[in-house]
């Protein structure tokens, strides 16, 4: 909150985004530290939030590290950047997400760019693509998916977040 009001008080623009990654496999850093600036109740600065899929991990396109598609993946073409989504936290915290996508009858990408794009303090979700098939994805689940996700799904996620509290932050 501490900029908000130094912009005030300044004189300067009402900062009105900030740019912060946010997955179901990394968010405590933000609910914890920025969640209240962005609340639309308190002085409703919009999260963009990147990375919604985590690097792709929460697509669970990378769960079987012997396909085609894990071996050309940015987990193994960048490893010292990805390192985080490979953790084994995070890949045991990716496939309990993708189950739970399945038990609700949701895709993996659209259970997590749902969770995102449905919290209240978010502005824009900001996916990426590699594909033009992974880009047709994301927008489907932004077309298609229940808005917001079901109390039910929302419940689970909250399980699982308890169980994994950003198993991708080394």
């Amino acid at each position: 909150m501490e900029f908000v009001q130094a912009a005030k008080l300044q004189g300067l623009p009402k900062i009105v985004s900030i740019q912060n990654s946010y997955s179901l496999i990394v968010r405590c850093r933000f609910e914890v530290d920025l969640v209240e600036v962005c609340h639309p109740n308190n002085c409703n600065v919009g999260l963009l939030a990147y990375s919604p899929l985590g690097g792709g991990v929460l697509s669970g396109k990378y769960l079987d590290a012997n396909s085609a598609g894990a071996k050309r993946s940015r987990l193994n073409l960048f490893p010292g950047y990805m390192e985080r989504y490979n953790a084994s936290l995070a890949k045991e915290a990716t496939d309990e997400y993708v189950k739970l996508a399945k038990k609700h009858g949701l895709t993996p990408v659209r259970l997590a760019l749902g969770f995102v794009r449905g919290r209240p303090f978010t502005a824009s979700t900001i996916i990426g693509a590699t594909t033009m098939d992974q880009l047709k994805e994301n927008i489907d689940a932004f077309t298609s998916a229940p808005r917001p996700l079901p109390p039910q799904v929302l419940d689970d996620i909250e399980i699982l977040f308890k169980k994994y509290k950003d198993p991708a932050i080394l």
